[in-house]
């Protein structure tokens, strides 16, 4: 066997690195490098490829589960292949791999992407890298009680809890479920990470979620309640009274925490 000739011979180190990362993103295009012994050249090829691809397997299992295995392949090699990331660090790949999807959905023919890609499809994944985000995250910076609230407590959103909009029912979407239109109403979901480092979602709804962002934009509970009554031309009494309930009920979550 010939033995493999060192990149230094004949070729400039960086043209090397291009040929080798040209063939590594996209092996059916691009020639093997020379100066590297083809067997082990493969493997290498295959590990790269198969770790990234196993990653958003993953993250990402219910788009893995509806999607054909050739559509799933030549998506995760066109992202491979194509897409740039920014960031170096491995469990950031997810949040590229949505960047990708968002960016070919928007600059390509539509009727090729869905014909490989659903339209619910970035929510879906935004969805399920929810759950990985906030396994990740840093402990809150905020102390979890078990005191009922008040109307007068000065209250504030859990850093590991977000509110969450989708225009498709992506809790439903599985291999028995993938809507072919966009539903008239949203979805609402809270998605949380509690004391004991279980993340947890929930649904909710519109007046739910702006009480939370009023909540958690300054307003005192009080001063909440009334911007909810007079955006619904509800009772302020009965927004009370309904309020407090969802904000005792969110508190013994650890979605709601105190000031």
């Amino acid at each position: 066997m010939v033995p493999p000739r060192e990149p230094s011979q004949g070729l400039p180190y960086q043209a090397v690195q291009h040929d080798f990362a040209a063939y590594i993103r996209d092996p059916d295009r691009h020639p093997m490098p020379t100066g590297i012994e083809a067997r082990r050249m493969r493997i290498y090829k295959d590990l790269f490829y198969n770790n990234i691809e196993s990653f958003i397997a993953k993250t990402f299992p219910v788009f893995r589960e509806i999607t054909d295995d050739d559509s799933w392949h030549r998506l995760v090699r066109d992202f491979i292949r194509d897409h740039r990331a920014e960031s170096p660090y491995f469990t950031h790949i997810s949040e590229e791999f949505m960047q990708y999807l968002d960016e070919r959905m928007k600059r390509q023919d539509p009727a090729t992407v869905l014909s490989q890609v659903p339209p619910f499809a970035l929510e879906l994944c935004h969805y399920e890298w929810v759950e990985m985000a906030l396994d990740l995250a840093p402990d809150a910076d905020c102390e979890f009680d078990d005191e009922p609230v008040h109307a007068d407590d000065a209250l504030a959103l859990s850093p590991l809890a977000w509110p969450l909009r989708y225009a498709y029912p992506v809790r439903r979407i599985g291999a028995d479920y993938q809507p072919n239109e966009l539903p008239e109403t949203p979805t609402w979901l809270i998605g949380w990470r509690n004391r004991h480092d279980r993340v947890r979602f929930m649904s909710s709804n519109a007046a739910t979620i702006r009480l939370l962002k009023l909540i958690d934009g300054g307003s005192s509970t009080k001063h909440a309640f009334e911007v909810l009554a007079e955006e619904m031309d509800a009772s302020p009494e009965r927004v009370v009274e309904t309020g407090l309930a969802t904000l005792n009920r969110l508190h013994a979550y650890d979605i709601v925490v105190r000031r």
